[in-house]
């Protein structure tokens, strides 16, 4: 169950439908068709189930019994509710004989642009609602921290770092060339993702005008919810627009340097698709990304979220660098964020349950 239908959710849960299809299981996607396009889910054999979301909370009692009667329609055995929302709409319901599952893909009470206040009643909500459900899956050690910090019954609380296929992942890139002339030593620097306040966005703007000429910058996105504007002139700059999966993963391919400016995160997935194409990473050193980029080894962190530090960060980056950081992000993702690992362990819990 969602709301949305893009960036890591997307992906997340369409490799999760599609490995609980190979393991012949039924399954349906319940979702809201204003926020995803049906028609480009990529996934055979799906049930697809309409709903209507709101973020109003005088309507989340009405989209909780709708759902309940999904549930009860479909005959379900276990329900998986992916973030906030659909978490809040499933469990303010209780569910004697269906298991729920609850991935919060980074908790509301995480985030940095809300207050104290809110931050604790979000927190508060989420303690209540623990009750309600039969596993917390977090998708890093920094959810779990920020679960035990606010209370939230350790008993229900399971990690479960997320893994993608490798099936791709060593496709060799062919390196485009004028005429046999070699390649000019420029470095390719690609930002995947939305473009807001969440991902640093403006961290990567605040950047251009600091970067050295041979840095040249790829923008994959579009602005959403409280979206950051693109510069203007973006001179600096190449913007591809939002792009599908296979596009992405042959535009890492094209990249030298993956730069991930996140103020907080469950899990990021670019991070694991950049691993995964054997690709630098230049991250902040909020949430879980420093469970995912070794200083140094795979890539860099960044000591301060500001433009100035981006860009110190990635000047200081020649091409020998890439390549030997590039290979050891590649080690990273197999030892472990691969799919095998992550599908074992998440159809685990719901055989199980």
């Amino acid at each position: 169950m969602v709301e949305t239908w893009a960036g890591g959710i997307a992906s997340y849960v369409t490799a999760l439908m599609i490995e609980q299809r190979a393991s012949g299981h039924d399954v349906a996607l319940v979702c809201d068709p204003r926020n995803m396009d049906v028609a480009k889910l990529g996934v055979d054999d799906i049930d697809v189930v309409a709903y209507r979301s709101s973020r109003n909370p005088f309507r989340f009692v009405a989209i909780s019994r709708t759902l309940r009667a999904i549930v009860k329609m479909q005959h379900a055995n276990v329900i998986h509710c992916h973030s906030s929302y659909p978490g809040v709409y499933v469990r303010f319901s209780r569910f004697e004989e269906e298991k729920v599952l609850y991935t919060p893909h980074a908790w509301s009470f995480m985030k940095k642009d809300i207050s104290r206040v809110t931050a604790i009643v979000f927190a508060l909500v989420e303690r209540w609602l623990a009750r309600r459900c039969t596993r917390i899956l977090c998708m890093s050690f920094d959810e779990v921290r920020a679960a035990n910090r606010y209370g939230i019954a350790p008993d229900k609380l399971e990690l479960v770092y997320t893994g993608i296929p490798t099936d791709t992942a060593a496709e060799p890139l062919e390196v485009e060339t004028d005429g046999g002339a070699q390649p000019a030593p420029h470095i390719q620097v690609g930002y995947f993702g939305r473009l807001d306040y969440q991902k640093g966005f403006d961290i990567l703007v605040d950047a251009l005008p600091l970067l050295e000429e041979h840095l040249h910058v790829h923008v994959f996105g579009t602005a959403v919810r409280g979206g950051v504007e693109m510069p203007d002139p973006a001179s600096r700059v190449v913007y591809h627009g939002w792009v599908g999966p296979e596009e992405t993963q042959r535009a890492m391919r094209r990249m030298d340097v993956i730069v991930v400016p996140s103020r907080w995160e469950g899990l990021a997935l670019v991070p694991i698709e950049a691993m995964r194409a054997g690709k630098v990473l230049v991250v902040s050193s909020e949430s879980s990304l420093p469970e995912q980029v070794i200083h140094g080894y795979n890539g860099l962190m960044l000591r301060q979220l500001t433009g100035a530090c981006l860009a110190e960060q990635l000047n200081s980056l020649s091409i020998d660098e890439c390549r030997r950081m590039g290979a050891n992000s590649r080690h990273v993702f197999d030892e472990a964020f691969n799919a095998e690992k992550f599908f074992k362990s998440l159809m685990n819990y719901y055989e199980s349950a």
